[in-house]
């Protein structure tokens, strides 16, 4: 057996969990980590933003149409914005309304689901799970958020992370 292998996987509590390791830039950061300390610092969470809907539309030259309306403090806000993908159209809408990030890696795995036993609240069985490092104003934060499809987690990691850096 790799001792290499086998440290670098007990000390990563998602891999621990589903099997497949964290993006190497998060490994460190996240070492040694129980599943809920990882789920207080880095789950996807609430602050500022708020999403309220999402849909997509097929628009103009192979663009889509994403439509949204968000929470902004006690503001309610419906936004649109034409885009190739859900992710930028996502970081415009966020910038339009005064949240600027940039997203510095972006990570994407299938898990196989909850694990036996467990009941953590927004977890869910068969899912995919996305990493996001996003940077606002010289400070940087990973955001980590699981769903059943990969838009549905990637606006939800995307919103966890601006609200980290701009809650």
């Amino acid at each position: 057996m790799n001792t290499l292998s086998s440290t670098t996987f007990s000390s990563d509590c998602f891999a621990a969990r589903y099997g497949a390791p964290l993006p190497r830039d998060l490994r460190d950061q996240a070492a040694n980590m129980s599943w809920a300390a990882f789920l207080q610092r880095f789950g996807a969470r609430t602050g500022p933003i708020r999403l309220g809907s999402w849909s997509a539309q097929p628009g103009p030259g192979g663009q889509t149409r994403f439509d949204a309306t968000f929470g902004v403090g006690n503001a309610i806000h419906t936004t649109t914005a034409t885009s190739h993908g859900p992710i930028d159209a996502l970081t415009s809408m966020l910038y339009d309304a005064g949240f600027h990030i940039e997203i510095l890696n972006f990570h994407q795995q299938r898990v196989s689901g909850r694990r036996r036993g467990t009941s953590e609240s927004g977890i869910h069985a068969a899912e995919i799970a996305t990493f996001v490092l996003c940077e606002f104003d010289g400070r940087r934060a990973w955001s980590m958020a699981m769903d059943g499809d990969g838009t549905s987690s990637s606006i939800r990691a995307i919103i966890g992370a601006a609200n980290m850096l701009h809650g």
